[in-house]
């Protein structure tokens, strides 16, 4: 269990994303996340949650797509730098339940409850996977949520997970993605990362370096798929021939 629930953590990460649509203006905290640098995501998110009473509805639905992935990220870094910061998300989306779009309060509490059970504060293990399938069953149009469960699907242990459907779901969201409200989103190039990592473990080689080549000449600055990802892609593919 140990092990899933740091695999969630992981997916979690590359699932957050805003309720809201996506302008330019989130242009920069998406280039930030290609390459890395969550301190400009921080910075976004102690400058505007510091304003939450004066802030509009969508500017809150922004902020906590924001402070969901960040959440993660610092999770994984720091239990005790985190914990302030799922406090006030956990806040946020409860203050807005009844504003957010359906199934997003399911998959933001989803993955609020695997951030408390990696710092022992809660045990809703089945609650974490239960909305997870409701956040797609109540929004099924939406990459978001599609991909939320996606992960899942693809990270569970086996008797929950399942690795062929995962891939079917992941692109569904993939075909969603190509609306253009979802241009500046961040979570765009995650999903399609996630792809060429599912057709991997599929051991479809070719068709994962295909993915991860296209994926880089898209975003040059995708730092992880740049420096990690598709040189181990290339290294496996060179082993396999031998």
């Amino acid at each position: 269990m140990k092990r899933l629930l740091t695999i969630l953590l992981t997916v979690l990460t590359l699932c957050g994303t805003a309720a809201a649509q996506f302008t330019e203006a989130d242009k920069p905290l998406m280039d930030a996340y290609l390459e890395n640098n969550m301190q400009r995501w921080k910075n976004y998110i102690d400058a505007t949650g510091a304003n939450w009473a004066q802030l509009t509805t969508q500017q809150r639905l922004r902020l906590m797509a924001y402070e969901y992935g960040y959440c993660a990220a610092t999770l994984d870094v720091s239990k005790k730098q985190a914990a302030p910061y799922v406090e006030k998300f956990r806040a946020h989306v409860e203050a807005m339940e009844k504003q957010l779009p359906k199934g997003y309060y399911d998959m933001y509490m989803s993955s609020i409850y695997a951030f408390e059970i990696m710092m022992g504060k809660s045990a809703h293990f089945i609650s974490t996977l239960k909305l997870a399938s409701s956040a797609a069953e109540k929004n099924p149009t939406n990459p978001i949520t599609l991909g939320y469960r996606a992960n899942v699907l693809f990270y569970a242990p086996r008797g929950i997970g399942n690795k062929k459907e995962a891939l079917v779901v992941f692109k569904k969201s993939e075909k969603y993605y190509q609306s253009p409200e979802w241009k500046y989103c961040w979570n765009r190039p995650a999903t399609l990362l996630t792809i060429a990592q599912c057709y991997e473990k599929q051991g479809d080689l070719d068709i994962a370096l295909q993915r991860a080549t296209a994926l880089l000449q898209e975003f040059p600055n995708y730092k992880y798929v740049r420096d990690t990802y598709l040189p181990q892609l290339k290294a496996k593919k060179a082993k396999e021939k031998k």
